[in-house]
């Protein structure tokens, strides 16, 4: 059991429970490196077949810890251990237990199938404090939308709830409160009747199809994320977040 990070195993499913419930489960580097190391396990483990990603508490995921800062190192596989991971063939679903903001919203973006709770909300808000949605965020939602709708949500950090995403095709079911564990669950019964190497080969081609050049965008998403990290814009972004005043920017 990891400091940050738990996990299950029932048969060949793979429960993953985001666990900083103080902090709405936002993450900083040393729980993302948890999480890495936990997917790589995952991935080498031939008896597990489907991973369920949830959140402890009254959320999934806050996104990045902005009170732990920026500069901390994170895995090679990126922000949550996903950004960066590109061989990762084995279904992912998101439990979607409630807010998913920034870093929150890009794990269920990088996840197959997304199942919310009624009560569950989506946001990209990283230009709000500086920053941007370098976690993969900037590079899958204009794959899911058209473009006018993905820059609208990325451009303003604007919250939708679940039966909006729902709507958009962003998320495959909404159900009542404390459900989405067991829906998730249904979803992965469904793949349990196909064969596992199927389902890897299937994801592979489909991946394929979409993120040809998804190594060279996120890189170019890595540079930018460590030109952020040092303008005078980004350290008043992460004070006025602390100190929860309005940011005052400087366009430097």
């Amino acid at each position: 059991m990891g400091q940050f990070i738990k996990a299950g195993r029932d048969g060949h499913i793979l429960t993953i429970t985001l666990d900083r419930p103080e902090v709405l489960n936002a993450l900083h580097a040393p729980a993302c490196r948890e999480l890495s190391d936990l997917l790589d396990d995952f991935g080498r483990d031939d008896s597990l077949w489907i991973a369920i990603i949830t959140g402890a508490g009254r959320a999934f995921c806050a996104g990045h810890d902005v009170k732990d800062g920026f500069h901390d190192a994170m895995p090679e596989t990126g922000w949550a251990g996903l950004s960066r991971r590109y061989d990762l063939f084995k279904p992912l679903i998101a439990a979607v237990n409630g807010p998913a903001a920034g870093g929150g919203w890009e794990i269920a973006l990088a996840c197959d199938i997304v199942v919310a709770e009624e009560g569950a909300t989506f946001s990209l808000p990283e230009a709000k404090v500086g920053a941007a949605a370098t976690g993969g965020g900037a590079r899958r939602l204009p794959q899911r939308l058209s473009w006018h709708l993905a820059m609208e949500l990325l451009l303003t950090g604007k919250r939708i709830d679940a039966a909006e995403a729902a709507r958009l095709g962003l998320v495959n079911e909404v159900v009542g409160p404390g459900q989405a564990l067991e829906a998730a669950r249904r979803y992965a019964d469904a793949m349990l009747a196909c064969a596992p190497l199927s389902l890897q080969a299937t994801k592979r081609i489909a991946l394929a199809s979409l993120e040809s050049e998804a190594r060279e965008v996120q890189h170019l998403a890595a540079e930018l994320n460590e030109q952020l990290k040092r303008t005078d814009d980004n350290r008043e972004g992460v004070d006025a977040f602390v100190a929860k005043r309005p940011p005052r920017w400087r366009g430097r």
